[in-house]
């Protein structure tokens, strides 16, 4: 964990404070900021989908506060004196949570993508800008000293997984439906 520490000591000692109030920023687009801006951009494209993703954001946040509890890992603010808390959170460290709904999201506009686009151009875009939306969040959560480099991971990870069972099942159901006879 030393060496974890190491990287948020080195991005907080390089970081501006126009830098960490970018971050502030930034990092609010995997949180209800994030949810309503992403629900609004899902919702023009696909209705159905848009709800969707409303409970699938909901989940992993409930999902990712059990998990918290079960690993109960301290804030890397809370283990290392020279770790500045900037972004003013409290509880417990594993896994980010922010990482986990950027994960999320990044499934869910990539499927809208293909879904909806039939150039390759477009979908390739879509992959890097939020592959990149995902990796800025992450940076975030290191530069704000609120999780250690693990947690990101480990946040991203369990909200591709939760996004991708999502859209299985949202598919699933979409099939089901379109399938019954109409009343």
């Amino acid at each position: 964990m030393l060496v974890e520490a190491k990287i948020i000591e080195f991005l907080q000692s390089n970081a501006s404070v126009g830098w960490i109030a970018f971050f502030k920023n930034f990092t609010m687009l995997a949180s209800i900021l994030g949810l309503v801006v992403f629900a609004i951009i899902i919702f023009c494209k696909d209705k159905k989908l848009s709800f969707w993703f409303i409970l699938t954001f909901g989940f992993v946040a409930l999902f990712n506060l059990c998990i918290k509890y079960i690993f109960k890992r301290p804030r890397p603010f809370d283990s290392y004196d020279y770790i500045f808390n900037f972004g003013n959170e409290k509880g417990y460290s594993m896994p980010s949570s922010h990482s986990a709904i950027a994960g999320m999201i990044t499934v869910f506009i990539c499927y809208l993508a293909f879904k909806y686009s039939k150039s390759i151009a477009i979908r390739v875009l879509t992959i890097i800008v939020m592959v990149l939306f995902t990796a800025m969040i992450c940076l975030s959560r290191m530069v704000l000293g609120v999780h250690y480099l693990t947690d990101t991971i480990a946040g991203v990870a369990e909200g591709v997984l939760i996004g991708f069972a999502s859209i299985k099942s949202y598919m699933e159901i979409s099939k089901r439906i379109k399938v019954r006879p109409t009343e």
